[in-house]
């Protein structure tokens, strides 16, 4: 199995839309009431997170492939 980079932002996308599909399941077997407005503001809450998780995880890798280049590794 080859490695591949670790990608925080798909992560944080996974865990939220595996909260939403719960809370959606929870609301379908009657056990709990999601309105739509909290699943809209949850799904757009979780996408700006994980957007947040994307652009810090670039900045972060953009600085350690400077100081590589740099030699101070």
């Amino acid at each position: 199995m080859s490695r591949h980079r670790f990608e925080p932002a798909a992560l944080v996308m996974g865990l939220v839309l595996c909260t939403l599909t719960v809370f959606f399941l929870l609301d379908a077997g009657g056990v709990w009431h999601l309105g739509h407005t909290l699943a809209g503001w949850l799904a757009g809450a979780g996408l700006a997170l994980a957007a947040v998780s994307g652009v810090l995880t670039q900045a972060v890798r953009a600085v350690r492939a400077r100081r590589v280049r740099r030699g101070r590794a």
